[in-house]
C-alpha cells in the first residue's frame, strides 16, 4: 500500500509529467525549456517571470546606488 501512495505522490509532483512535444517551449544548444502539462499559457508565465525579476533587479540596483 505504501508504494501506491508514493507513486500517487510522485504523479502530483510539479516536475513529474509525461513527455509531450507540446510542453517544450524552446530548445537552445541542446537545452530544453519545458513546462508542466497542466500549465496554461506557459510562455506568458515564463516571460512575465523574467520581466518581473528584471524590474526588481533594476529597482534594487537603483536603491543600492542611491
Amino acid at each position: 500500500m505504501g508504494n501506491i501512495e508514493e507513486k500517487e505522490k510522485d504523479n502530483q509532483n510539479l516536475l513529474s509529467y509525461q513527455k509531450d512535444n507540446n510542453q517544450v517551449l524552446f530548445r537552445f544548444f541542446g537545452i530544453e525549456m519545458t513546462a508542466p502539462k497542466g500549465l496554461k499559457y506557459p510562455r506568458i508565465v515564463y516571460v512575465s517571470f523574467i520581466v518581473v525579476n528584471f524590474f526588481l533587479l533594476l529597482v534594487l540596483r537603483k536603491l543600492i546606488i542611491n
